[in-house]
């Protein structure tokens, strides 16, 4: 029984490590941290990232509100880059339009980026697995009953959701054409569904292009 709980303690104890990821912390001051740390999470009383300056180091918890990115490097030397920003809510209702921002910053996994725009991906809390594959992960509650699609510009500083899992091709559209406004000729294209079935790194890619 011994031999069995101290092979069930090392299995834990490995797990635990395991968790740590190659990571580069940018502050809100501009600084930079080299270490290793935990994948940022939104759920709720999680408001902070255990980072350690060495593998084996001591631990310490950096508040949310002092990081703005984290780079993550797995095993495999794939990188992952998690911003902190802010979001905004895109709707329409009784014939108005609304633009509705959290008053909180989320965590969000930039998966796609092109001239004019960047794409997010927007969960709740986040896994690397052992194969180096990131997943975004949602619960069943509030907000995160949903995994989100987030849109941002360049110069500005908060993202916008067009998409998500689980809503319907019209909500798509609304939201879409809501953040594409300034181009009516490419809002004509979504509301006529030229991109029902593209990714919304694909229609940002076709919007990057008319810019150009």
């Amino acid at each position: 029984m011994r031999n069995v709980l101290t092979f069930i303690l090392l299995l834990t104890s490995l797990f635990l490590q395991a968790q740590y990821f190659q990571a580069q912390l940018q502050l809100t001051d501009g600084s930079i941290l080299q270490g290793y740390a935990k994948l940022p999470s939104n759920k709720l009383f999680e408001n902070s990232v255990k980072f350690k300056s060495i593998e084996k180091g001591k631990t310490e918890k950096i508040k949310d509100s002092e990081l703005s990115k984290i780079l993550i490097t797995s095993k495999q030397g794939v990188q992952f880059l998690f911003e902190r920003l802010n979001v905004v809510h895109l709707f329409k209702s009784l014939g108005k339009d609304y633009e509705m921002e959290k008053t909180k910053k989320h965590w969000q996994l930039r998966y796609h980026t092109n001239d004019v725009l960047n794409c997010y991906a927007l969960a709740q809390r986040y896994k690397l697995d052992k194969n180096g594959t990131m997943h975004s992960i949602t619960g069943a509650n509030s907000m995160w009953e949903f995994l989100y699609f987030t849109l941002q510009r360049h110069e500005e500083d908060k993202t916008y959701i067009v998409n998500a899992k689980g809503f319907s091709h019209k909500q798509v559209r609304k939201a879409m054409a809501l953040f594409f406004k300034d181009h009516p000729e490419f809002v004509e294209r979504i509301e006529n569904k030229d991109f029902k079935n593209a990714n919304v790194s694909d229609v940002a890619d076709a919007y990057a292009a008319l810019k150009s």
